[in-house]
This record gives C-alpha cells, sequence and structure tokens, in this order.
C-alpha cells in the first residue's frame, strides 16, 4: 500500500495529486520516465540501487518495495520539468532515511511550504555556510598551504 502522508509532501503537483488517489505501479513509473525521456539506468542512479533491482522492480509481479516508492514519489514530485532533471543528475546526492525519519521531513516540509528535496538543500546550505564550518574550511586550508609549503622546502 502507497504511503499517502508521504505523498502529500507535494501535494501542489499535478502528478502527485493524482497518485494519492491511486497506488503507484511499475506502469506509472515507466510512464513517468518516458514522459521525462529517462530510462531505467538513470532511474537506478538516482535511487542508489543498480539497474537489475529496477528491473526487478519493473518487471516481476512482486510489489515494490515501499521505501523506493518513496524515493520514486519525491523525485516524481521534486523533479516536474527537464531542467531541474538535468540539474539533479548533475548534481547528485543520495540519502537514506528510514521511513519515520523521511516522514518527519515531509512534514516539517509542509511547514515550510516546500519540498522535502528542497528543505533538505537549504538546512545543508545553513550547515555549510555557518560560522563553525566556515573556520573548519578555513583550517583545512591552511593545514594544506602548510603541508604544501614543507613539501617544497624538502
Amino acid at each position: 500500500m502507497l504511503n499517502k502522508s508521504a505523498l502529500k509532501c507535494n501535494s501542489n503537483n499535478s502528478i502527485m495529486n493524482s497518485l494519492m488517489k491511486l497506488d503507484l505501479t511499475a506502469r506509472d513509473i515507466v510512464s513517468w520516465l518516458k514522459g521525462m525521456g529517462r530510462n531505467r539506468a538513470w532511474l537506478a542512479e538516482n535511487c542508489g540501487v543498480q539497474k537489475r533491482t529496477v528491473d526487478n522492480w519493473l518487471s516481476s509481479n512482486r510489489p515494490i518495495p515501499q521505501k523506493a516508492l518513496l524515493i520514486v514519489q519525491g523525485m516524481m514530485g521534486a523533479q516536474s520539468d527537464l531542467e531541474s532533471i538535468e540539474e539533479a543528475s548533475q548534481q547528485n546526492l543520495v540519502l537514506h532515511f528510514s521511513e519515520a525519519e523521511f516522514e518527519s521531513i515531509c512534514h516539517i516540509a509542509r511547514l515550510h511550504s516546500t519540498s522535502p528535496r528542497k528543505w533538505v538543500e537549504a538546512e545543508i546550505h545553513k550547515i555549510i555556510h555557518s560560522e563553525p564550518y566556515k573556520i573548519l574550511r578555513m583550517l583545512d586550508q591552511a593545514e594544506e598551504t602548510s603541508a604544501e609549503a614543507e613539501s617544497v622546502s624538502e
């Protein structure tokens, strides 16, 4: 059974609204891939699994694992146009969350009127641009400069 609370994260997306009424099937995923001009290898890469795993999801009579459905649903909601797909495939980072963690992320994203992907990205940007992180980067750069100077003097 499809986790409808995860789908509500992107309720402003028309594709997601229609999926909330139906279970997401292998046929739905295949149609979405075709519509986006993508293939199973691309889906596998973006889900952090091997292509044969995606082949099994889409070709067998067994149900697609719930965690996989959550990932694909997030991708469907977050990547509604070709430009965002290109950007996502060029700068891809797969994060693994438990179902409870993912539902919490969805809930927080809804409170901020954004998608889970955009909320996580914003939180990571806050960390990267925080003062402690900037100090760590400066220390790393100073260590690298010192190590380079030592190797040159030898």
